[in-house]
């Protein structure tokens, strides 16, 4: 079984938006990852636990409580946003799940299949995350998402974890014997 094994894709929006949910989870990533963002507890303790990226001077020494109310505040209008767009560019091709996501790295030569995306918040600068995999300019498929306080995803280990879902997924998402999934009676 794969680290990161797929046990399902749900619609969030039909056509449009859907989600991991991973073995072991009781929740698709789309609604983990909100839930998270809104716990006031787990967001004193990520905060607690990363402290000193969090006081770098990139975020303005910002304390833990600062930290949490800006989470908050950041992930309901975040959540919004995805799902009015999502919706939205079922039938509105300016406004699709594209102008939201973009490449995870920065510069791409040209648009892969099973594109490998990410999202951050609107507040500049942002630590919120959301990872998903890119079938069309508005059908995207929710891998996970993260605080992201560092440059780079490769000195944390919950990012690393992240990436390791994105690989997963597309991986998924591009074999063969999962070509009668739902999603893909879509294109």
């Amino acid at each position: 079984m794969n680290k990161y094994s797929i046990f399902e894709i749900v619609s969030i929006i039909d056509e449009s938006l859907y989600s991991f949910r991973y073995v072991g989870e009781e929740q698709h990533e789309f609604a983990r990852l909100f839930d998270l963002w809104r716990d006031a507890e787990y967001l004193e303790d990520f905060f607690e636990a990363h402290k000193t990226d969090l006081s770098s001077e990139f975020w303005g020494e910002i304390d833990v409580l600062e930290a949490i109310l800006i989470t908050r505040k950041e992930a309901n209008r975040l959540e919004l946003e995805i799902l009015n767009v999502a919706e939205s560019g079922k039938t509105d091709r300016y406004s699709t799940l594209s102008t939201l996501f973009k490449p995870l790295y920065n510069n791409p030569l040209k648009i892969e299949h099973f594109e490998k995306n990410k999202l951050k918040g609107k507040n500049r600068p942002s630590w919120l995350r959301i990872y998903a995999i890119r079938i069309e300019s508005n059908l995207f498929v929710i891998t996970g998402g993260a605080i992201k306080l560092t440059p780079t995803m490769n000195e944390r280990e919950h990012l690393l974890k992240e990436l390791g879902k994105l690989e997963a997924a597309r991986n998924f998402l591009m074999d063969d014997n999962n070509a009668d999934l739902e999603i893909f009676e879509l294109f």
